[in-house]
């Protein structure tokens, strides 16, 4: 049975590369950048007139630029997934790699 190698039909390949894919941390990341970049701009744009937080920072409305910047960043994120997505062929031999390892470790757990 350890001899016997499983191949994965076209259907689990790319339901695992779709999976892969969506969870990239690039992805996650660039999330969480917009979020924050869009919460700190509306604190900026609603405290737009505030004398007390431009004082502090010599005049420059620091929460929409932090904001502007956070955005663009996750912007970025965003982009490099979309440009240079983690390759179909990695995440197939990743997968059938620990099919592998498993299967190796069945027999290991009496050891414990």
């Amino acid at each position: 049975m350890a001899d016997e190698k499983k191949t994965l039909t076209d259907a689990e390949k790319d339901a695992a590369v779709t999976s892969t894919r969506r969870f990239d941390l690039r992805r996650i990341i660039g999330a969480l950048f917009v979020l924050y970049g869009v919460i700190v701009l509306i604190v900026g744009l609603v405290d737009l007139g505030s004398t007390r937080e431009t004082k502090m920072t010599g005049g420059i409305e620091i929460n929409i630029w932090t904001g502007i910047g956070m955005l663009v960043l996750g912007g970025l994120f965003f982009l490099w997934d979309r440009l240079a997505p983690v390759p179909a062929e990695d995440i197939v031999k990743n997968l059938e790699h620990e099919d592998d390892a498993k299967a190796a470790g069945e027999g290991d757990i009496e050891k414990f």
